[in-house]
């Protein structure tokens, strides 16, 4: 796969993704964590709007750098350094059960975080 068509893979999902996350915060963590108390509250739903801005970011980041890039050693750094947040965030995702502050780890970011990191290493290595 060419870097420029991962990037771009990416950063739509991406983007797609935090622009759900900022129109409707308290749909997106009902769908995560469920009807629980607090759920709909302010701060959650702040909190939602500043992780999905910063997934915006990263997406809008490979976006902007898949149109200004040539193919080569600069698209594959995007795309290492794009696996080096997403693992990140990853991480970030699934320590909260480890940590006590969930009973499960969403199923969502367990599929969509892996399955994107995939593409750009694939992408970046290939």
């Amino acid at each position: 796969m060419e870097n420029i068509l991962a990037m771009q893979i990416v950063g739509a999902i991406t983007v797609l993704i935090g622009l759900r996350m900022n129109v409707d915060p308290v749909g997106f963590n009902k769908e995560i964590f469920g009807d629980v108390e607090g759920v709909d509250s302010g701060e959650m739903s702040a909190s939602r709007l500043a992780i999905g801005g910063g997934i915006m970011a990263l997406g809008l980041l490979n976006l902007y750098c898949s149109l200004n890039l040539d193919e080569g050693p600069a698209t594959e750094a995007v795309l290492i350094g794009t696996v080096i947040g997403l693992g990140a965030f990853f991480v970030t995702i699934a320590s909260a059960k480890f940590r006590g502050f969930t009973s499960e780890i969403p199923r969502l970011p367990m599929i969509v975080l892996p399955t994107l990191i995939a593409i750009c290493l694939y992408s970046a290595m290939g």
